[in-house]
């Protein structure tokens, strides 16, 4: 405890004095007594509760001399010190991808930031807490709440989204929070690099809370599979993120029935891969694949992919390199190649994969081009990025290498960017361009090519049964046909558990567990897989630390509790008693 305005001490002066004016007043008063009748009882009375007597004859003074006492203390500026969360404004990012659930004795990374978060919301004391989650749209749950049993309320709420937390969106969008003042950011996550935060405001400190433990992961890097009237093939590509040797049972369901398929024993080097193909595999509507192995991390270890039955040829233009139609042939997709001239014969259920641009608008079947013989490439430089889009779902983009590209067409969605220029686009109509010759890049000695072109079919294929394969959480407008009876669909996991619904023409979002999932409207039904983004099955050893120009002074700092309201409260309270005491004794006395 200690005393803000010591120079109000001199007001001691005013209880002494009236204290010594107490000690110097009439001790006595004479009173005319006519009878002496209750004279002996009066005196019993004050010798058996003596102190009671005296109190209750100097009641008023002793409330007044403690009232002035408090008085006192109150222009003192009494307070308390206590412990608390540094900066003027707190601003919590929470991130809800799915490596937060990587866990060590049992405990995942998200449920250990959890109880550390309900720990901290109790030394904010008093101050404005603003709390916001990661993912592809950062959401803000709480903003300036002071409340702790509200902030505890909703900690406890919070849950694990699987979505990539997108950084770079949740850094823009935290700094259009900032108020000029102190500010403290929390960033609870698995791992981040000290480069990847802004430093440049000098009011702003962030505390990184990591996972230091060194976790293992093993995942299903990479799972496709594709039918045809000879049986079902499928490829995967298995990952060991760890510097040891790990063995393990892989195995295929039918998603049906949920029999086994195939089962096989594998062993992956230390920080490797391991490729595994499977032919004449039993037809399917969709395949899940598991990995049973001893890790750290069991959400990568499972994937589901839809087989769509497709009766549409795939036609290669004979310009193009052998290595594109060999990526087809590995995914066990039948294609045919065609001389240039003879694409305009093509039927219309025919998917064409060319660089004739004049194909685009010539065709009314779906066209992805690679490369462009209309344009001339100029060279780039920078790293790849993509945007959430089906055709990603089983392909890692990150460690390819582009040297050239072809300009852009307008108006076409840009789905993946080297750097700034736009490297892979898609029309309208759902034609997908691929703005570089395969000369010009070393995507085809990577094995996510072949699954980017199976996938990339597979969406510009005609189902009516399937949607496709989505991201945690992601959104797209879907205008599907539903029954006259149904104005909405719902949607349902694969054990028939209601998850949510959504007017037919308005926004559909994808739910946020990986799996298989169907919507239903009256007598239809539709199905479609919700598939881990490839950015998710990777876990690295993260640390905390804190960055800033507070960070010197480390996480708390002393707050100052002012007493002043309580000793004011007091001292109302005695000045009611001492009304009351001297109501009862008179005021005419």
């Amino acid at each position: 405890m200690g005393f803000g305005q010591l120079a109000f001490l001199w007001t001691a002066i005013i209880p002494i004095t009236v204290l010594l004016y107490y000690f110097f007043r009439k001790k006595y008063t004479e009173k005319t007594i006519s009878s002496t009748m209750f004279w002996e009882t009066v005196m019993k009375e004050t010798k058996v509760s003596p102190y009671l007597q005296y109190l209750q004859r100097n009641a008023l003074f002793y409330l007044q001399m403690l009232a002035l006492f408090l008085l006192m203390f109150a222009l003192l500026h009494p307070y308390l010190k206590s412990q608390a969360i540094a900066g003027e404004h707190i601003i919590w990012v929470v991130d809800t991808s799915a490596t937060m659930l990587a866990s060590a004795n049992g405990e995942s990374v998200f449920e250990r930031h959890k109880q550390e978060m309900m720990t901290l919301s109790e030394q904010l004391a008093g101050k404005p807490l603003t709390l916001m989650t990661t993912g592809e749209e950062p959401t803000i749950l709480l903003r300036d709440e002071t409340n702790v049993a509200f902030i505890k309320s909703t900690i406890d709420k919070l849950e694990v989204q699987y979505e990539q937390e997108n950084l770079p969106k949740m850094m823009d969008f935290t700094e259009s929070l900032l108020k000029g003042n102190e500010t403290a950011i929390y960033l609870f996550t698995d791992h981040v690099e000290r480069s990847e935060l802004p430093i440049e405001n000098d009011k702003v400190t962030w505390f990184v809370k990591g996972s230091p433990e060194n976790l293992e992961n093993v995942s299903i890097l990479r799972f496709g599979a594709t039918s045809s009237d000879k049986g079902t093939s499928a490829l995967a590509q298995l990952s060991n993120d760890t510097a040891i040797v790990k063995r393990g049972t892989f195995e295929i369901r039918s998603m049906v029935k949920g029999d086994v398929i195939v089962k096989e024993s594998v062993e992956i080097p230390p920080n490797d891969t391991l490729a595994l193909s499977f032919k004449d595999l039993a037809n399917s509507p969709g395949l899940i694949a598991s990995l049973n192995i001893d890790d750290d991390y069991v959400v990568d270890n499972e994937s589901t992919i839809l087989l769509q039955q497709q009766a549409s040829q795939t036609y290669v233009d004979g310009n193009l390199h052998q290595l594109v139609t060999a990526a087809f042939q590995a995914m066990d997709i039948p294609v045919s190649s065609v001389p240039t001239e003879q694409l305009a014969d093509l039927s219309e259920e025919a998917i064409v994969v060319t660089n004739q641009t004049s194909q685009l608008t010539a065709s009314k079947s779906p066209v992805m081009l690679i490369g462009r013989n209309d344009e001339k490439a100029k060279e780039v430089n920078g790293l790849i990025t993509t945007e959430r889009d089906d055709v990603f779902a089983y392909t890692d983009m990150s460690d390819i290498f582009v040297s050239s590209l072809y300009p852009p067409f307008q108006n076409y969605e840009t789905i993946a960017r080297v750097g700034d220029e736009p490297f892979i686009q898609r029309s309208e109509k759902g034609d997908l361009v691929i703005l570089a010759d395969i000369q010009m890049t070393d995507w085809p000695l990577h094995p996510s090519f072949p699954l980017f072109l199976w996938s990339s079919r597979e969406q510009m294929s005609v189902n009516s049964n399937d949607l496709g394969t989505f991201s945690p959480n992601e959104r797209k407008a879907l205008s599907l046909v539903a029954d006259e009876s149904a104005k909405e669909w719902e949607i349902f996991s694969n054990k028939d558990e209601y998850i949510s619904s959504f007017e037919n023409g308005g926004q559909f979002s994808a739910p946020s567990k990986p799996g298989l999932y169907f919507i239903k409207s009256g007598q239809s039904e539709k199905q479609f897989a919700v598939a881990l983004e490839q950015q998710e099955k990777h876990i690295e050893k993260g640390t905390s630390f804190a960055i800033g120009n507070a960070s010197q002074d480390g996480v708390q700092e002393t707050v100052k509790t002012s007493l002043v309201p309580w000793f004011l409260l007091l001292i109302v309270l005695l000045l009611i008693i001492e009304w009351e005491v001297q109501r009862r004794r008179g005021f005419t006395n």
